[in-house]
C-alpha cells in the first residue's frame, strides 16, 4: 500500500470512529475494508441501519472509498411498509474490481429470492452460502461449519448455551471448532496487523473491547 493510500486510510478510520454513535460496530466495518484492501478478502458488505446514517455521512464514506481505489454498488433496503417511519438498511458492496462487486451482488439477491421457495439448508441455497463465502474470504473449512451448524440449529440439535458458544471466541465470522487457530491465521491474523500498522484508532477499539475474543 502507497503511502498516499495510508495517509488516506488513516483520515478514514479517525471519521469513521469520530462520526459513529458506536465505534466498536465502526471499527469492526473498517476491519472488512482493511480486508479487502490487504487482499484477505475478495470483496466485503458494509451494512449501515438508519440510526447509522444520522451518524455516518454516506456520501463521504462513498468519497473515502474511492480514494482508496475501491469499486462500490450501493443499495437501500426498506425492511417494513411504514411510510411514517420506514425501517431501511443501506448496504455497500465493495472490493477492488466491478466484477467481484457484481458476483457478490447476483449471489447475495439469488439468495434472498431462494428464502421464499427453498428450504434453508437445501442444496442450491448451500451452493450459494458457498459461492459467497470464497467472496467474501472466509475460510472454506469456516463455510462448512457454518453450514452444518445452520442445519442443525434448523433441526433444533444445538442449544441455545451451544449456539452462543461459537460467538465468544473470535471476531469476524463463526469459526469451525476443528479448524479455528487454521482460520484465524488465514483471516483475522492479517486483518488485525494491518489494521495495527494503518487504522490504529479502530484497532484499538476492537482489541480493547474484544472481551473473550482473540487479537492476535
Amino acid at each position: 500500500m502507497n503511502d498516499l493510500k495510508i495517509e488516506v486510510l488513516r483520515n478514514f478510520d479517525q471519521f469513521l470512529i469520530k462520526n459513529s454513535a458506536r465505534p466498536f460496530i465502526a471499527a469492526d466495518r473498517l476491519s472488512c475494508i482493511v480486508g479487502v484492501l490487504v487482499d484477505v478478502k475478495s470483496a466485503c458488505i458494509v451494512d449501515f441501519s438508519k440510526h447509522d446514517v444520522e451518524d455516518i455521512r454516506l456520501r463521504e464514506f462513498e468519497k473515502y472509498l474511492k480514494l482508496l481505489g475501491l469499486t462500490y454498488v450501493y443499495e437501500k433496503t426498506n425492511l417494513n411498509s411504514d411510510l411514517k417511519d420506514v425501517e431501511s438498511t443501506h448496504s455497500y458492496y465493495i472490493s477492488k474490481n466491478k466484477e467481484t462487486v457484481n458476483m457478490l451482488l447476483d449471489a447475495e439477491h439469488e439468495l434472498y429470492d431462494l428464502f421464499d421457495s427453498a428450504e434453508p439448508n437445501s442444496p442450491v441455497i448451500k451452493i450459494i452460502h458457498q459461492k459467497i463465502g470464497r467472496l467474501l474470504g472466509y475460510p472454506e473449512t469456516a463455510t462448512e461449519w457454518f453450514l452444518v451448524r445452520s442445519e442443525r440449529i434448523y433441526q433444533a440439535e444445538l442449544d441455545e448455551d451451544d449456539i452462543f458458544r461459537d460467538l465468544q471466541k473470535y471476531h469476524h465470522f463463526i469459526h469451525s471448532r476443528n479448524n479455528a487457530d487454521e482460520e484465524f491465521d488465514e483471516y483475522d491474523k492479517p486483518i488485525h496487523e494491518a489494521m495495527e500498522k494503518y487504522t490504529p484508532l479502530s484497532a484499538k477499539i476492537m482489541r480493547e473491547n474484544s472481551g473473550e475474543k482473540r487479537w492476535l
